[in-house]
């Protein structure tokens, strides 16, 4: 194993009913909150109400900022901070999805730095302050509630950039997964392929000979919630599989899955994202297109990783008997094309009726995050995976 440091400073409060402590934990960080939610779900499930009366029985002022958008931008999030500065609020509580999440971190930035909000997100300046940030998870998939990150589109330019610093991490996490029984089955989709991704892609790009509890937690995770996702098929409000989806979306993008394996980097990410920057893709559904491309392109480099996963995870090891290496790994990516299908989300661009792609502009967007993270591809290279998409 390598070295490492993982902070995950966030208390997380789990299970049902705890929605009704919002209000005594957000008063631990001031009196005058503003509440960040989206285009309104949250008064359709019952989030809304239990939470704004909890946080008045405990005395809080509440300024609300709702509007967040699935693909969060930059522009709305600058709204959010002007109204949060203007009402003098001491804390940002984020009731959503991880769009709602993402977007109050870039809140809590804005409400207290000066300058431009964006200029933290294309890493000119560093975070050195944030108001403090309340997470009500609802729609589990990007781990935002626990960690480090906020991700955004500037709507200006279609560019999708993260900011990553401590100051931005949840001081309180509240998850109960009878908040996401009501979460279509597509975006239920959505979410589970995404929770997937961001244990598979350090699995499939580590290049550590041996590491057993990494891989275990991996294998492990990622076969709960491939089986949870399929209960879901069979009855979308099974209480115990959006129980383990929701916290296995919260430890997947932790920091917990890839801290210490030598090698894992995130290029399906980096491939995503200028989907869903230019073209408002659900960031699942782009994901699910750019995985069978990118381990088709991949398959001789992490060979070995991609048929450990079907042995291990997707559990077609039977199915390798008499097969050379290359053949393995093709009927491994097969299968997760198949499964992906199976639970609606797309795996080309045909099959998520996009055309006229920018492939100048998606090239060029992903090859900055490249540079950015450390994935180190070239123009060429990320072109031949958007060719094979």
């Amino acid at each position: 194993m390598q070295p490492f440091t993982l902070q995950i400073p966030t208390t997380i409060r789990f299970g049902r009913g705890v929605l009704d402590t919002v209000g005594a934990e957000t008063k631990r960080h001031g009196g005058r909150a503003l509440l960040v939610y989206g285009s309104g779900s949250i008064k359709k499930n019952g989030v809304y109400e239990t939470v704004t009366a909890s946080l008045h029985t405990a005395g809080i002022t509440v300024t609300e900022f709702s509007g967040v958008r699935p693909n969060p931008i930059l522009s709305h999030a600058e709204e959010g901070a002007r109204v949060a500065r203007e009402a003098k609020v001491d804390v940002i509580v984020a009731a959503g999805g991880g769009s709602v999440i993402d977007e109050a971190k870039g809140i809590a930035v804005g409400a207290v730095e000066t300058g431009a909000l964006w200029d933290f997100y294309d890493r000119k300046r560093p975070v050195t302050r944030a108001l403090p940030v309340i997470a009500i998870q609802t729609l589990p998939a990007s781990s935002t509630e626990v960690n480090l990150v906020s991700v955004i589109t500037n709507d200006a330019t279609g560019d999708k950039y993260s900011i990553r610093s401590d100051k931005i991490a949840p001081k309180v996490a509240f998850l109960d997964p009878e908040t996401t029984t009501t979460i279509p089955i597509e975006y239920t989709a959505y979410a589970c392929t995404d929770i997937l991704s961001h244990m598979m892609e350090g699995y499939f790009t580590s290049s550590d000979p041996w590491a057993p509890v990494h891989d275990g937690m991996v294998e492990g995770t990622s076969r709960a919630v491939i089986d949870s996702m399929e209960m879901l098929l069979e009855d979308p409000h099974d209480i115990q599989a959006r129980a383990a989806v929701m916290w296995a979306g919260a430890i997947a993008w932790s920091g917990l899955m890839n801290q210490g394996v030598e090698g894992a980097r995130i290029p399906n990410h980096m491939l995503e994202h200028p989907l869903s920057g230019y073209y408002d893709v659900p960031h699942g559904a782009g994901l699910s297109i750019v995985i069978p491309a990118w381990l088709t392109f991949a398959r001789d480099r992490h060979a070995s990783r991609i048929v450990r996963f079907g042995r291990e995870v997707l559990r077609i090891g039977a199915k390798f008997t008499g097969k050379n290496q290359r053949a393995q790994v093709d009927l491994v990516i097969e299968t997760l094309v198949e499964w992906y299908r199976k639970i609606g989300t797309p795996t080309s661009f045909a099959e998520a009726h996009l055309s006229n792609l920018d492939f100048d502009a998606m090239t060029d967007q992903a090859h900055r995050l490249s540079k950015m993270w450390g994935v180190n591809y070239t123009e060429e290279e990320i072109r031949a995976v958007y060719a094979l998409c």
